[in-house]
This record gives C-alpha cells, sequence and structure tokens, in this order.
C-alpha cells in the first residue's frame, strides 16, 4: 500500500500533491543496466565534492573491472554533467561513486549509461537485478560491496585498552555469512592475504 503525500507550500499557498513513478525509474535503470552491458570501455567517476567519494567502493568496482579484463579509465570530478562526460567519446558507459541519485533521478539526461555501483554489480553478473530497489547506500547490513559500509570494507580497530598492554579488537558489525556471492569472497580473500596475484593486471 503506497502513503499518499501532501506538500503543501506556505509562500504560494499551495498544496499539491507529491508522488514518484517507481516503475517508470526501473525500467529507466534496467534500460540503462542492458545498454552498459554490452560495453567495451568502462569509465570509473570518484567523486571529489565532499565526501561523496568512496575510495573503497571504486576499487571494488575496479576489482572487478580487472578481473572480468574489461578496459576502463578513471576520472576524478567534483561535479558530473552530461557535457563533461560527453568529451570521453571511447567511454560506452559510466560508473559515478558520488551520489546516488544523479544516476537514479537525472541518468536520463546522460547520453551514455551512468549507473550506479549497485547497477553496475548487475551489468558485471555479480548479482541478479532486485525488484525491490535498494536503497542501502549507507547501511552498515547492506546488500553488497558497492556501499560504503559493507563487512568487506570494515576495519579491523583497536580499544583504547591496547594502550594497557590488553589488546581488544572490535570485529566489524555486520557478519560475514552477509558476503555470500564468489565475488565478493574471493575480493576479501584476496584483499585479507595482500597477495598481488589476486588482482590480474590493469588493461
Amino acid at each position: 500500500m503506497l502513503l499518499q503525500s501532501h506538500r503543501y507550500d506556505p509562500y504560494s499557498k499551495v498544496l499539491t500533491h507529491e508522488f514518484y513513478d517507481h516503475e517508470a525509474m526501473q525500467a529507466i535503470r534496467k534500460d540503462a543496466i542492458a545498454t552498459a552491458a554490452k560495453a567495451t570501455m568502462w569509465g570509473l567517476i570518484l567523486g571529489t565534492l565532499g565526501r561523496q567519494g568512496s575510495p573503497k567502493i571504486m576499487e571494488h568496482v575496479e576489482f572487478q573491472l580487472r578481473t572480468l579484463k574489461v578496459p576502463y579509465i578513471i576520472v576524478l570530478l567534483s561535479e558530473i554533467f552530461p557535457d563533461k562526460l560527453r568529451l570521453f567519446q571511447e567511454v560506452d558507459a559510466w560508473v559515478q561513486v558520488a551520489c546516488p541519485r544523479l544516476s537514479i533521478d537525472w541518468g536520463k539526461a546522460f547520453s551514455k549509461p551512468l549507473l550506479t555501483p549497485y547497477e553496475a554489480a548487475v551489468a558485471l553478473k555479480q548479482i541478479e537485478w532486485q525488484h525491490q530497489y535498494p536503497m542501502d547506500f549507507y547501511a552498515n547490513q547492506s546488500l553488497g560491496p558497492w556501499t560504503v559500509n559493507h563487512v568487506t570494507h570494515q576495519t579491523i580497530r583497536k580499544s583504547s585498552k591496547a594502550k594497557e598492554g590488553k589488546p581488544t579488537e572490535v570485529q566489524p558489525t555486520a557478519s560475514v555469512g552477509q558476503c555470500k556471492d564468489q565475488s565478493c569472497q574471493r575480493e576479501r580473500a584476496c584483499k585479507n592475504q595482500l597477495e598481488e596475484h589476486c588482482l590480474p593486471p590493469r588493461q
């Protein structure tokens, strides 16, 4: 059951009925993913505005592309506009690690697919498309490692007792069992072992 939402503007004294077309949004995003799945050159954008960009998510997406031997380039941008990306004519699909709403709400304004890290995971066949679009961008128990607080990105911290000669480790809040897909488990194992051969050479 959908909740009815209304907005009242005290300046214009107008009451409006607010709604969001979820079916249209999902259709647009699925079409962008299908187009990106055929891309031969990818572009990764790390947002530099404030704390929007996450290097850990960027490393995860980069790891997947290198594993699949898909060529890509990395671009750092404070603001992402269609005209800027249009200059990179060799790029067939983009993944932006910045503001998720940029893809969800305004992705159609770009000439090439502009995916979120989750949508990139679907295009790269890491995960199936979720009928209920995941909005767990900052959740501690998120769906996968394309979110900033996923268990694979959490580091083990030592408590203040370590200063007293009693080291105590604080484990990540999310359970290890959440990392279910093979690519996620392989990536975490590589990070733990720090084995260079886990990462194929960059294309």
